[in-house]
């Protein structure tokens, strides 16, 4: 009967270490797999931050670029403008001289010949 009652208690512990160490490697398993889970999961959101902080950073770049590229092809065709307006004027101031001149000279040029043509005049007169 002693014999009958320990190979029971045996059996009766062997089932039930295996049933705890089923428990136990269960829960070792589900708490590996947490960890495990977690870490990938920081892995990815580090991955992705990454990823957006990087798309972000170049359109904001980009846009930057954009607003300098305007503002220094504003400035450039200002410039371009400006030293195009003073090409003109010069221009202009040139051939507005150049008109003057020739009147003034013209009228100088008349007014020489018609004292040149008095003073003749008088002399053949005076003859």
């Amino acid at each position: 009967m002693e014999e009958v009652m320990k190979e029971v208690m045996e059996e009766v512990l062997e089932e039930v270490m295996e049933e705890v160490m089923k428990e136990v490697m269960e829960e070792v398993m589900e708490e590996v797999l947490e960890e495990v889970m977690e870490e990938v999961m920081e892995e990815v959101m580090e991955e992705v931050m990454e990823e957006v902080m990087e798309e972000v950073l170049e359109e904001v770049m980009e846009e930057v670029m954009e607003e300098v590229m305007e503002e220094v092809l504003e400035e450039v065709m200002e410039e371009v403008i400006k030293e195009g307006l003073e090409e003109v004027m010069e221009e202009v101031m040139e051939e507005v001289m150049e008109d003057v001149m020739e009147e003034v000279m013209e009228e100088v040029m008349e007014e020489v010949l018609e004292e040149v043509v008095e003073e003749v005049m008088k002399e053949v007169v005076s003859r």
